[in-house]
């Protein structure tokens, strides 16, 4: 897999984290022998009892996923280039095992793998690297486990939440004698730089790993792996990287090293867990039917933008990002903006929408990324938030897709499938919000999306998804399309716009500053120009601080009406045509 996300986009979402702090490490291959091994941790690594773990592209096959960890059961013992190992290993009972051994600590990543047999076996390692015993069977129900015993390499060791503690991290950190340690979860597990750990979390090792596994189960039970209990076996791996940025691949999820301050650090992270949740996204994007031509980098932002909502709902990137709104106006809330104003206003396709990140050749290409988030966040809030339907919505279409043959379809069906699929877990008729997001807007374009990829959504498909939708009832709000999460409680509470015209109100150079105190719960003010509607601004427009909305008011604007939760507009400003 290419890298999942171009530097700028990324680095717009982690401000903390730039390109130009991006330094290569020497590729210089791991150096043990000349270590002193940790005493504490002698035994409890020299001899360990593997387990089996399913098949790596078998759990992929099976989610329809990109590949868990191929580095289950960390051996704790890092090993240099040329250096004899001798292994004794218990009966195997048909089983097969390797030693494999991979080097994290270079640019390039050096890797080499060998076959085990009961008894004795002695290898010369190709290269320098951790241990890893790998042990992937389709029995792993049943497979016993296997003990090792390892003779040569430096005790490094691992930490495991389940069987070590903050001492236990304190002492490996302080011991490591390979500048990479194995840190392994309930459910996922890392290979990240001892320094960096020894300097952003040098105490709390449950608590990092912890605030991970948190990141995975998040997206699992979005996956709807824990409702429908299919969770698998497996751990995601994360890696760190000399090299690039941050990107998805085979391997896993992989992070520079300068990201570290940001990823290995606990309250970073609780402040801001988008990058992470990203790239582990990508990894659990479930294709094709999650993840069609355009999708590539917006279906693993669902994962992304619920965990920064879990974590710290008081700022969304997606809403309160100061970026242009398409118009030359560079506020918070622009970025949604440009959603309102490209699909709503504009009528362009979902899958193509302009936006700050893509303001030019967005029609020939595959959009704003971001942008193209806006309305299955805006679903997220609606049923997940403010509880006006099923909120496992996702979940369900996470396993429908799973159960589906999706071999030889289209892309164009793929999109009229997912939003059958919505109406169907939703058991509403959503149509009238898919037709103003875009989303049942035909298109017919050659859509560049890690390759090339045709698109064709034509009006009988759109027709097709209408009647398909008509056999169930209309969402109680027909302005889903307007929802935040700034506005969520008008819409779980059904408040009504309050507010006095021309109240609260002062003029700004082509806009006015609208007081979030006079005018509540309102989802956003459209602006107009005679019948015609000119601009959306979403609630908090331009307001770091969420007391005001700064609402464009252009030459020619006639009136400003704010909008409730269902659809009925209040004149704020201006006269309406007779």
């Amino acid at each position: 897999m290419k890298p999942s996300l171009p530097l700028l986009l990324l680095s717009a979402f982690l401000p903390g984290i730039l390109a130009s702090s991006i330094v290569l490490a020497a590729d210089t291959p791991l150096q043990t022998s000349a270590m002193q091994e940790p005493s504490p941790f002698q035994k409890q690594f020299r001899t360990q009892s593997y387990i089996a773990y399913p098949p790596v592209k078998s759990t992929a096959a099976q989610l329809k996923t990109n590949s868990y960890s191929q580095f289950e059961n960390p051996t704790g013992i890092a090993f240099a280039a040329g250096e004899t190992i001798t292994l004794d290993v218990a009966p195997l009972q048909g089983q097969t095992l390797e030693l494999r051994i991979t080097d994290f600590s270079t640019e390039r990543m050096q890797d080499s793998s060998y076959p085990l047999k009961s008894g004795k076996n002695t290898i010369v390692a190709k290269n320098s690297g951790h241990g890893y015993i790998s042990y992937f069977s389709d029995k792993y129900k049943t497979a016993r486990p296997v003990t090792i015993s390892i003779a040569g390499g430096t005790v490094n060791g691992y930490f495991d939440s389940s069987r070590h503690t903050n001492r236990d991290w304190k002492n490996l950190l302080a011991s490591a004698t390979s500048p990479i340690l194995d840190i392994r979860g309930k459910y996922v597990q890392l290979a990240y730089p001892v320094a960096a750990l020894r300097e952003q979390c040098p105490g709390d090792g449950l608590g990092l790993i912890g605030i991970y596994d948190r990141i995975i189960s998040i997206q699992q039970e979005i996956m709807g792996l824990d409702k429908y209990k299919c969770r698998p076996k497996n751990h995601m791996f994360g890696r760190v990287i000399w090299k690039g940025f941050m990107h998805a691949d085979g391997y896993g999820a992989a992070f520079h090293n300068n990201t570290m301050k940001n990823l290995a650090n606990i309250a970073a992270i609780k402040k801001d867990p988008w990058g992470i949740a990203h790239e582990f996204g990508h990894v659990n994007q479930v294709r094709p039917g999650m993840k069609w031509a355009g999708t590539g980098e917006t279906t693993n932002n669902i994962y992304s933008i619920w965990t920064k909502y879990l974590f710290s709902p008081e700022y969304i990137n997606l809403e309160h990002h100061k970026k242009d709104d398409t118009f030359g106006n560079r506020v918070e809330g622009g970025r949604f903006n440009a959603y309102l104003n490209s699909a709503v206003i504009a009528g362009e396709p979902w899958i193509a929408l302009k936006g700050p990140d893509k303001m030019k050749d967005y029609e020939r290409g595959n959009g704003d990324h971001f942008v193209k988030l806006c309305p299955l966040w805006q679903l997220m809030l609606y049923f997940q938030v403010a509880g006006k339907g099923n909120p496992d919505f996702l979940p369900d279409i996470f396993q429908k897709v799973r159960q589906t043959d999706e071999s030889g379809i289209s892309h164009g069906q793929l999109h009229t499938n997912f939003l059958k699929n919505l109406c169907d877990a939703t058991r509403q008729n959503l149509t009238g919000f898919f037709k103003a997001s875009g989303m049942l807007t035909p298109i017919d374009r050659n859509i560049r999306d890690y390759g090339d990829y045709q698109l064709t959504i034509t009006q009988k498909d759109c027709d097709d998804v209408v009647a398909y939708a008509s056999k169930y009832p209309q969402p109680e709000s027909p302005v889903i399309h307007y929802m935040t999460s700034g506005s969520v409680k008008a819409y779980k509470e059904k408040l009504p716009v309050s507010g006095q015209y021309e109240q609260g109100i002062t003029a700004g150079e082509g806009n006015l500053n609208i007081s979030a105190d006079a005018w509540k719960n309102v989802t956003v003010f459209e602006t107009y120009k005679g019948d015609k509607l000119e601009r959306i601004s979403i609630l908090y427009t331009g307001s770091p601080d969420k007391t005001y909305t700064i609402v464009p008011y252009p030459e020619g604007s006639t009136r400003i009406e704010a909008v409730s939760w269902d659809g009925k507009r209040t004149l704020v400003y201006g006269t309406r045509s007779v």
